[in-house]
């Protein structure tokens, strides 16, 4: 019995000691999946709250009024994306069941439903949905990204503007990238799964809108919107990466379905112009204190897009790029152990808290970067 004992013993050290060398080995091969699995268990362990009703806190540590109580609909999908991605990294069960969880209470919260005057924050949500669709099988799911798509189709297309979509059902001649560009992905991929012509047909009919109108057609650069001020004329200097992101993120969709090479080829003229225009000192500069903490994640859904863009190219400017950027990002958290990562990549010691979109931005830009390594 003894020695049954030791072999069995034996065999569970081997198999332990198989385990953690391969980990090893996989990190020193690609650190990143390293960095990204310590930005996620730091996400984990310091954001969730210990109030039901808010369930994940806005800013860690928490600072008490209005701002930590707040609703960040939008955020908590990609909440619900990085878990995801920690899921396909990782294959750990404990991301997917977080993500499931946390897409719950956001729908809950919003009152049962995906519906919101802001129509990005609904198109965020249902990508989200979309992926854990992907993971589960769950028609729920589908239903839900369904409905958001059915609900811009009916409710936010008019020819203000030319046509596009609005960016708030109360603002009808509003129409701007964030939304314009989302919902090409959510129906591209709908398509993908269901063939319906019909969502082929809206995803080039919006895309020729946003090429007419937002995409400068030198550099392929995306401006923000059109008509904020009830004036017609366009936020030219309005340049955010999450903007850039989203196109690049049309664009390989198109791709994805009909494998033609010049979406891709769009697709890389638009990064390399971001490239050049956006970051300093190797990082992107969007770190301004101002308006919350909604900026946090724009440069997190750049890297997303920017590596399926990799995936698909195989340019080598994107890695080297996301690479340099993150390696930056990650000399300077607050706390190497942690992971704590604010909006400034650069000078992290100047915030007296971590906005939960920042940290969920970093993730997004770690998890993106680990997954071209």
């Amino acid at each position: 019995m003894k020695k049954i004992f030791v072999v069995y013993s034996t065999l569970i050290a081997l198999a332990l000691c198989g385990y953690f060398g391969y980990t090893y080995y996989l990190n020193q091969k690609n650190p990143y999946n390293a960095y990204a699995e310590k930005s996620q268990q730091t996400l984990s362990r310091n954001y969730y709250s210990d109030e039901e009703a808010q369930y994940i806190n806005n800013m860690f540590p928490v600072v008490s009024g209005p701002e930590s109580q707040a609703f960040n609909y939008w955020w908590i999908a990609h909440f619900v994306d990085v878990k995801i991605d920690g899921y396909e990294r990782s294959g750990k069960e404990s991301y997917l069941k977080e993500a499931k969880k946390a897409y719950r209470y956001n729908k809950e919260r919003n009152g049962t439903t995906l519906l919101n005057d802001l129509n990005d924050d609904m198109l965020w949500n249902a990508l989200a949905a979309l992926r854990l669709y992907a993971m589960t099988d769950d028609d729920t799911y589908l239903k839900d990204a369904k409905f958001v798509y059915g609900n811009l189709v009916e409710s936010s297309w008019n020819d203000e503007m030319g046509g596009g979509f609005s960016w708030k059902k109360s603002q009808a001649d509003y129409k701007n990238a964030p939304v314009n560009a989302p919902f090409i992905i959510l129906a591209l991929r709908l398509y993908e799964i269901e063939k319906s012509p019909e969502y082929l047909e809206w995803s080039e009919k919006t895309l020729d809108w946003m090429t007419e109108t937002l995409v400068d057609p030198d550099t392929e650069i995306v401006w923000d919107g059109i008509n904020r001020e009830g004036n017609g004329q366009i936020d030219k200097d309005w340049l955010f990466t999450y903007n850039q992101g989203v196109y690049i993120g049309a664009l390989v969709e198109f791709y994805n379905v009909t494998k033609d090479e010049d979406y891709l080829i769009k697709a890389i003229e638009n990064a390399k112009t971001t490239l050049e225009a956006l970051p300093q000192d190797g990082i992107f500069l969007e770190n301004s204190a101002d308006g919350g903490g909604d900026l946090g994640l724009f440069k997190g859904i750049f890297y997303r897009y920017a590596a399926l863009l990799y995936k698909a190219t195989d340019e080598e400017f994107i890695k080297v790029f996301m690479n340099e950027s993150c390696d930056i990002m990650v000399d300077h958290s607050l706390d190497s152990d942690n992971f704590l990562i604010t909006r400034d990549w650069l000078n992290q010691t100047d915030y007296p808290y971590v906005y939960l979109s920042d940290q969920i931005g970093g993730v997004m830009a770690l998890e993106a970067t680990a997954s071209i390594n």
